[in-house]
């Protein structure tokens, strides 16, 4: 077992998450369309594999680096037309990692989300599996 704890106070109960996750959506949709319901999707899904991998990548990395990351940032983008036609135009979710930016104490606090900055000189991690729309309600 870990030494990480979860913090609880960061826990939300399934009825707060699936409202969260409908707001998304009516809010998405009203930008997505409802012509361009193929491309919306509302998760996305990475392996417990794929995400230890990543934060072992980021943690190699920084160290090589000599870089202090403090946090990981989720990213909302959507693919450009110039994609593969399979995924082109469809929404994502990526995540970087981040360091302390300025006026932050080096290794920054849980919480200083706004103070940190991304790290480029890492890579961003994306791919995960975005579901298949409309089928991707919290929950299912």
């Amino acid at each position: 077992m870990s030494d990480y704890k979860t913090p609880k106070n960061k826990l939300i109960n399934n009825e707060q998450a699936a409202a969260l996750n409908l707001c998304y959506k009516d809010k998405q949709k009203e930008g997505f369309g409802v012509e361009d319901e193929d491309h919306f999707c509302c998760s996305s899904w990475y392996s417990l594999e794929d995400l230890e991998g990543y934060i072992n990548y980021v943690k190699e990395q920084a160290l090589e680096q000599k870089v202090n990351v403090n946090g990981i940032r989720f990213y909302f983008g959507v693919y450009p037309e110039t994609e593969d036609e399979s995924i082109a135009g469809r929404n994502t979710l990526f995540m970087c990692p981040t360091k302390a930016g300025l006026g932050m104490s080096e290794g920054g606090k849980s919480g200083d989300a706004n103070s940190s900055t991304d790290v480029i000189t890492i890579s961003a991690m994306n791919y995960g599996d975005n579901g298949n729309p409309p089928k991707n309600d919290f929950g299912e």
